[in-house]
């Protein structure tokens, strides 16, 4: 089964996209059938994104699937969030502040 989905290139901290055609089950940066298309996300939401339209038609037709990130971005609804860990850390409570279930050492 052939899947249209996003692989993953560019250095850290500065990905680039390029939608490809794979094997369903090959791993992200694999080998692709054809790529069809790019995206580069930029955190000012200026993305330089470009698909060629008739090779992505062509390719459904045939009977591959886009994933869900490959239908946003093709129906213009997709935005990019810059995954920042200081701050994702910073939302998480804290280890001892949770109360799970009753304390058996306690007389209450």
């Amino acid at each position: 089964m052939l899947k249209i989905k996003l692989t993953r290139r560019g250095k850290r901290n500065a990905p680039t996209y390029r939608i490809a055609v794979q094997e369903a089950r090959t791993k992200v940066s694999g080998r692709a059938v054809a790529e069809i298309g790019y995206l580069i996300p930029r955190v000012d939401g200026n993305h330089e994104f470009k698909v060629d339209k008739k090779a992505y038609e062509g390719w459904v037709a045939k009977g591959a699937v886009p994933t869900e990130s490959v239908i946003k971005l093709i129906n213009k609804k997709y935005t990019y969030t810059k995954y920042e860990p200081k701050k994702a850390k910073a939302e998480q409570p804290e280890a001892g502040s949770l109360k799970v279930g009753n304390d058996k050492n306690s007389n209450e």
